[in-house]
């Protein structure tokens, strides 16, 4: 199977995608991540022959589009989103935009899609 996990460079998308690798051994894994203040490569196991990494914003709907396409994902894994709440407080406007318009986009392209 190839999936998609969205935010898979942070701290929940990261160790989900070692859990994923271990428990499912055939499956391709595409990390989807804009590598913002909450995401690192160094947190994923990168020379892996099952993981293709894909440094995009979540809003960036040709991109997502592009990336379903190409890797032919069968499975979204969504856990992009501002996460520090904290950060809320001074720039609600950027959790708006991820939380909810980047949910919206990836639902979007993953409707196209069927």
């Amino acid at each position: 199977m190839n999936i998609m996990v969205t935010g898979g460079a942070g701290f929940i998308g990261s160790n989900f995608v070692w859990y994923w690798l271990g428990k499912h051994p055939m499956d391709r894994i595409v990390v989807y991540d804009a590598l913002t203040y909450a995401g690192s490569l160094t947190s994923l196991p990168v020379n892996s022959d099952r993981i293709t990494f894909v440094q995009a914003d979540i809003l960036d709907a040709s991109t997502l589009a592009a990336v379903l396409d190409s890797e032919k994902i069968e499975l979204i894994v969504h856990f992009a989103a501002e996460s520090h709440v904290d950060r809320s407080i001074t720039g609600p406007q950027a959790f708006l935009q991820t939380n909810v318009m980047g949910t919206f986009t990836l639902l979007e392209a993953a409707r196209a899609r069927g």
